[in-house]
């Protein structure tokens, strides 16, 4: 990909605002893009964890899988989002895995080369922290849905935060396109995909929802969704 549009992605990343335009080239120069399809693993564990990647279109999901073969998903990443930041705290190897939702638009750039200018850019160095922070925060909550919260409060409670992430607001509501299968929603509440089925068919009936495999629509305010 040409340096210039490199640069212009960059410059459309919330985290790298207060870097100067020399230091944003500097990075440009530094990075690598490359498109990924669904269902491309990015990164498994104990691979080395060597790179930070920046999410320019698209969706990659975190997750973790247990000795039985169970999925715990951690992270629902869009555009604009970094990951594989373990890489900045220490971390040597990866402990989760990285798998492409929606194809993707990725940016990578070796930690090293990374982690040097966050030494020269206090402003990119506290944009980092607040991300790990709010990653940190979200983990929280999500852990918090899996132990206090039943099946259905938990499929809700992840519409409500997949489309305040990821939709549009519009005059009637709120739009996201396109829409998760049921089997990934099921995977990231911790759910069977039948009751994922059986929840948003009721919210189709009550007239909350509209959806297709292309969308997902909300007929009004995200209270609507709220337990």
């Amino acid at each position: 990909m040409a340096e210039k549009t490199k640069l212009w992605y960059l410059q459309n990343f919330n985290l790298f605002e207060g870097m100067s335009s020399q230091m944003k080239m500097e990075l440009a120069e530094k990075t690598s893009d490359h498109t990924s399809p669904k269902k491309e693993v990015i990164f498994f564990p104990e691979e080395a964890s060597n790179t930070i990647y920046f999410l320019k279109k698209g969706k990659i999901k975190i997750y973790r899988l247990s000795e039985d073969g169970k999925t715990t998903t951690l992270h629902l990443l869009g555009p604009g989002e970094i990951f594989g930041e373990g890489a900045i705290l220490g971390q040597d190897v990866h402990d989760n895995i990285a798998e492409v939702v929606e194809d993707a638009l990725i940016c990578a750039v070796d930690k090293h080369d990374f982690m040097d200018l966050m030494e020269r850019s206090p402003s990119l160095s506290i944009s980092v922290n607040k991300i790990i922070g709010w990653r940190l925060r979200k983990i929280q909550a999500h852990v918090e849905d899996l132990v206090f919260k039943n099946a259905k409060q938990r499929i809700t409670s992840f519409l409500h935060r997949y489309i305040q992430t990821f939709g549009k607001k519009m005059v009637d509501g709120w739009m996201v396109r396109p829409f998760l299968t049921h089997q990934e929603i099921a995977d990231l509440t911790a759910t069977a995909r039948q009751t994922v089925n059986q929840v948003l068919n009721e919210l189709a009936e009550d007239d909350v929802i509209k959806f297709s495999r292309r969308f997902l629509q909300l007929k009004g305010d995200l209270t609507l969704l709220e337990e």
